[in-house]
């Protein structure tokens, strides 16, 4: 090649040179933007539905209502409570394990999401592993409530009224497979009696039903029957914790009448379906122990009977498997058939 050749190729070479190193360019351009900017938002600001297993009017639709605008304010969302009741709270926690893990869909589950594993057959999601969990939020004792007709005050009494009975007292359950019914075969079983259980869906139906006489008794919160019990239209004859509710001090535990180390608290937690990202599950759970902490709903909850706990997703995840090998003991040794 002579030099007058070579020296049009050398020119031609130095003018592509960065035509072809302007694609690499443009690609650092982006990727250092991409660099600087901002992590992105764990919640994407669409609402959030809070998906509860029962009607309106039991402890967990009260809980949720109370959390609710604090949520929507420290989330800066709308937070939607949509209650889907039957099955023990198998159609509202099939709903939220099939949901997309974004934030956008949640549970606030009952103490049944650790029972239902052993309560049902066969259920259309796994417990353990198609929901993270977030925070366990309070936990509280169940009250023995009473239709004012019945012939007993207290434990004792009406441990005798059962045994003289020939078919059994009426217990009302907020459905089959609930801690109402596991804490009143408890009882049955320890006292020697027989008690005839009758599942309705959520716990304000089993209110009613102990209001309108289809039952005797019904395992609730205090929360579920306070204002009926200031009304005397339903009457209180123990209480399952370890100790007395500062609400009701003259009603001692069912411990304390004579059936020793009987104790059964339900709780509420907030789960999503598996897969979230931790950056959502820890904005979630920051906002749903902040709002807990709020004087306003310490207030109301306290004053209901409510202890508030605003646990971490592990613990929220061992108090799931422990209850699940409590309760099934329980049900064994009640000889309990769920279906």
């Amino acid at each position: 090649m002579s030099r007058p050749d070579r020296t049009r190729l050398r020119r031609m070479l130095l003018k592509a040179l960065p035509l072809a190193a302007t694609p690499l360019t443009a690609v650092q351009a982006v990727a250092a933007t991409a660099a600087s900017a901002p992590a992105e938002s764990p919640m994407n600001g669409r609402p959030i539905a809070m998906v509860l297993p029962f009607p309106p009017g039991g402890s967990v639709d009260i809980v949720a209502r109370q959390l609710q605008p604090g949520l929507k304010s420290l989330l800066g969302q709308t937070v939607v409570v949509d209650n889907k009741p039957g099955a023990g709270g198998l159609l509202a926690s099939s709903s939220v394990a099939r949901a997309k893990p974004d934030g956008n869909t949640l549970l606030m589950a009952f103490d049944t999401h650790a029972i239902n594993p052993f309560a049902y057959k066969q259920l259309p999601y796994d417990t353990f592993h198609d929901f993270t969990p977030i925070s366990q939020l309070v936990r509280f004792p169940l009250v023995i409530a009473a239709n004012p007709a019945l012939p007993a005050s207290n434990v004792r009494e009406l441990i005798a009224f059962a045994k003289a009975k020939h078919d059994g007292v009426r217990y009302a359950s907020s459905g089959i497979g609930s801690l109402n019914q596991l804490a009143a075969e408890a009882l049955a079983t320890e006292a020697g009696v027989h008690m005839l259980h009758v599942p309705y869906k959520g716990g304000g139906p089993a209110v009613q039903a102990v209001l309108s006489n289809e039952v005797d008794i019904f395992f609730s919160s205090y929360a579920a029957v306070q204002a009926h019990v200031a009304a005397k239209t339903i009457k209180v004859l123990g209480v399952t914790g370890t100790s007395r509710l500062k609400q009701l001090p003259q009603v001692p535990t069912v411990a304390e009448q004579g059936v020793r180390g009987f104790e059964a608290y339900s709780w509420i937690g907030v789960f999503g379906p598996a897969g979230m990202a931790p950056a959502t599950v820890s904005r979630i759970h920051d906002a749903l122990v902040e709002s807990l902490r709020q004087p306003r709903v310490v207030d109301a909850l306290a004053a209901q009977g409510f202890e508030i706990v605003g646990g971490s997703p592990a613990e929220l995840g061992n108090l799931v498997r422990h209850e699940h090998d409590k309760w099934q003991a329980v049900a064994r040794k009640a000889n309990i058939q769920f279906e």
